[in-house]
């Protein structure tokens, strides 16, 4: 485990921290000295997550819950605040996407995107708040994503939750910045190369299980380090004059919304 640095004595939340972004936003956040509570509904990953943390020397609770289960939620704050004394930073990354557009997706696969991704990021904050005020401050990253600036095909649900996630981290930062000395901010992935992810693009292409996915320059998949390099950012004392924005980590999004051509 690294020395710690940027955040010795802090303590962060992150959901949806058993694989993916969420667990290497975790294992960064404890390289560099916060203790880290991982709450995902996944028990064997996020109990391996957990050892891989406290074997590298680091800080770290599991917590088994769902985020979509407002006891479950707030378990998770009570066990920050009682296991390393308070809660300074919360990661909102718990997902989960089914495909459909507004014709074929179900109104079950619906149920469960936006209860997963808009009323888990609710029950986090809503917990998440009250134990960093006590701490004078805190910082609250909501996982955002391209579709919110430029659409998915097939992603219905997801991308309607997700377009929701900038608007509520200017909401949150409107809410408790001023007097609470609470920020909040967004980030926004493309396509990041986690197993979700190419477990989808493997269905929607056909292609057989274990090929690569493509890594053309237009379209690069990210890797889960580059976003949570950003959420570490938005989390730290670097960051102490950011809040309510969203930044798009993704060069596709970003040339597709200014209207540009990639090459």
């Amino acid at each position: 485990m690294a020395e710690a640095q940027r955040f010795t004595g802090r303590v962060a939340l992150v959901t949806g921290a058993a694989s993916g972004i969420g667990e290497t936003t975790a294992k960064m956040f404890a390289a560099e000295g916060a203790a880290v509570v991982l709450l995902d509904i996944q028990e064997e990953n996020t109990l391996r997550v957990e050892k891989e943390i406290l074997d590298s020397g680091g800080r770290a609770l599991a917590v088994v819950g769902d985020v979509r289960s407002d006891h479950e939620c707030r378990r998770a704050v009570e066990a920050a605040v009682t296991s390393f004394g308070g809660l300074d930073i919360a990661f909102c990354n718990a997902g989960i996407f089914e495909r459909g557009n507004v014709v074929d997706q179900t109104v079950e696969d619906w149920d469960v995107q936006i209860d997963t991704l808009l009323k888990g990021t609710f029950l986090t904050c809503k917990y998440a708040v009250p134990a960093m005020r006590e701490r004078g401050g805190g910082s609250i990253v909501l996982s955002g994503s391209n579709c919110a600036h430029i659409g998915c095909a097939g992603r219905f649900a997801y991308t309607a939750a997700k377009a929701a996630m900038p608007v509520l981290a200017k909401q949150l930062s409107n809410d408790w910045f001023h007097g609470a000395h609470i920020r909040a901010n967004c980030v926004s992935p493309g396509q990041v190369l986690t197993g979700m992810t190419t477990r989808t693009w493997q269905e929607e292409t056909g292609a057989p299980e274990g090929t690569p996915v493509p890594d053309a320059v237009a379209e690069r998949w990210q890797r889960p380090e580059e976003i949570a390099s950003t959420v570490l950012f938005l989390s730290s004392d670097e960051a102490r004059d950011i809040t309510g924005v969203t930044i798009p980590v993704s060069r596709t999004a970003l040339l597709r919304v200014a209207g540009m051509r990639l090459r």
